[in-house]
């Protein structure tokens, strides 16, 4: 199932809160416990919440997935900081490659931003995709999410200046 990877837009806020709630409490909720989830994806989702993302304070380049006309997944890069800051697919999009290619573009975006190195704060819930798409195991942390909440994250980096091993040798 193809699926169509563009620049996210002001008008998207709303569709991009809606995904990043329904992959956190769909996916993530059973590595987490309920206090964690609500301050990572806090209901309702309210005006002040959707003003925020779409004012973008932290000049992130996001990036949406949409499947049939729907915004069914979402990614968010900040270069500056060498940072894979977000990767979220709504549950019915899991597996069909979505994650994958929001990955792929990030990193498409962040070679020509010259970024040599990406570092993420994997969620628990996302390591195994984050390996499986080539990124290393850095170690256990904290993520401290915008309420100040903190939660169990999985340190992980990927060099984006090595030969991507996926790709086809012509060699």
């Amino acid at each position: 199932m193809a699926s169509l990877i563009r620049e996210m837009l002001p008008e998207h806020a709303l569709a991009f809160l809606e995904t990043h709630h329904a992959a956190v409490r769909g996916l993530a909720a059973a590595d987490y416990p309920r206090q964690v989830i609500d301050a990572w994806a806090p209901m309702p989702i309210t005006p002040e919440h959707v003003e925020f993302v779409r004012l973008n304070a932290d000049c992130e380049y996001r990036l949406v997935a949409e499947l049939d006309g729907r915004i069914v997944g979402l990614g968010c890069l900040v270069a500056r900081n060498n940072e894979l800051r977000a990767c979220y697919v709504a549950p019915p999009a899991g597996r069909k490659g979505v994650g994958s290619a929001i990955l792929r573009e990030i990193e498409r975006v962040a070679r020509g931003q010259g970024v040599a190195v990406l570092k993420a704060d994997s969620s628990l819930t996302a390591e195994p995709f984050y390996r499986a798409n080539g990124y290393e195991f850095c170690g256990r942390g904290e993520h401290v999410l915008n309420s100040g909440a903190r939660m169990a994250c999985v340190k992980m980096r990927k060099n984006l200046a090595a030969r991507d091993s996926s790709a086809p040798n012509f060699a």
